[in-house]
């Protein structure tokens, strides 16, 4: 009982802690003071508007966080909640529209921008600021200020995400606008982008026309692997005829009997004369209960008399070895 306890007191824990990263992950992208000429809301209606946008790869529900135009009034206006249109998917956008009026729908604000020097988003909670931006006070009608990027440039993270807050390598190079700019025409619900962007191919095409310099890399990178597994297979190689020569010479080197005049290999074997002798003797030892003269009485031990059988098979056989051949 204690650990199922416990186990859900950590799963609300980080439960906690995962909302607070998605609120991290919120922006102030882009923001239209005085609108005469550009989006209409859902009653075909023009105003400023507010648009948001989500920095995170998931999905993120905006649902009851805070913007306002003063800092002493965190709490100004809140984002409704119980309406799944909150929800920002992926790298997307929310416009909510500052008409000053918010019986008008879900994403109306109850103030405008007229006037309005600095806009701040907060949390849930009311107190932690997520994101902040400061409008410029000579904005010109159906002309919208935002982060040239979308997402990217300066922002608030909250206070223990600090240190752990994702940044892309265009966050390290924020100018002195803080990635904010007058932008060339409304983008509400698009990208902040209008620039042509060139890919990586085209600059490429553009400094390679005739792609002799991918072609020489590309040879260049193949011809090095092959080298490099040329050194590595030669080496391995060497390593493994190295290794079977000194297992070949271990297995052949002779060691120390300890039977005097006997010699064995280090696999133990014995010398084929040695095996001949024995194999004579084990047969005489059996026969011993027809001929009691082959060998003593003593059991289990072999003892051969030259002189009284000097005609014996072992007697020829230490003939033919130990005495010279006679000539006749």
């Amino acid at each position: 009982m204690k650990r199922t306890v416990l186990l859900l007191a950590v799963l609300l824990l980080l439960s906690g802690r995962s909302f607070a990263q998605s609120a991290v992950d919120i922006r102030l992208n882009e923001v239209l003071v005085t609108n005469t000429a550009g989006l209409t809301d859902e009653n075909g209606e023009r105003c400023g508007w507010v648009e948001l946008f989500n920095t995170a790869f998931g999905m993120v529900d905006v649902a009851g966080f805070y913007l306002t135009d003063d800092k002493s009034n965190p709490t100004k206006y809140m984002i409704p909640k119980g309406n799944t249109a909150t929800v920002i998917p992926l790298r997307k956008y929310l416009i909510l529209y500052a008409d000053g009026n918010s019986q008008k729908g879900v994403f109306h604000m109850n103030f405008t921008l007229e006037g309005c020097r600095n806009l701040y988003l907060y949390s849930t909670d009311g107190e932690t600021l997520i994101d902040e931006i400061e409008i410029p006070a000579d904005l010109a009608e159906n002309k919208s200020f935002g982060r040239v990027k979308d997402g990217e440039g300066r922002h608030e993270p909250v206070g223990w995400s600090k240190k752990s807050l994702r940044k892309s390598s265009d966050d390290k190079k924020i100018d002195a606008k803080g990635g904010f700019d007058y932008l060339d025409h409304p983008t509400p619900g698009y990208t902040n982008t209008t620039k042509a962007v060139v890919t990586k191919s085209e600059k490429m095409k553009a400094m390679d026309p005739w792609g002799g310099i991918l072609a020489v890399t590309a040879m260049g990178v193949v011809f090095l692997c092959l080298i490099i597994l040329y050194i590595c297979f030669k080496n391995i190689g060497k390593r493994a005829v190295r290794k079977a020569e000194e297992e070949k010479a271990a297995k052949t080197a002779k060691v120390a009997s300890p039977v005097k005049g006997v010699t064995v290999t280090a696999e133990g074997g014995i010398n084929e004369e040695v095996i001949a002798a024995i194999a004579i003797a084990c047969h005489l030892y059996q026969n011993g209960a027809v001929d009691p003269t082959i060998h003593d009485v003593e059991s289990n031990i072999l003892t051969f008399n030259k002189d009284l059988l000097r005609n014996s098979p072992w007697g020829n056989k230490m003939l033919t070895i130990k005495q010279d051949p006679q000539i006749k």
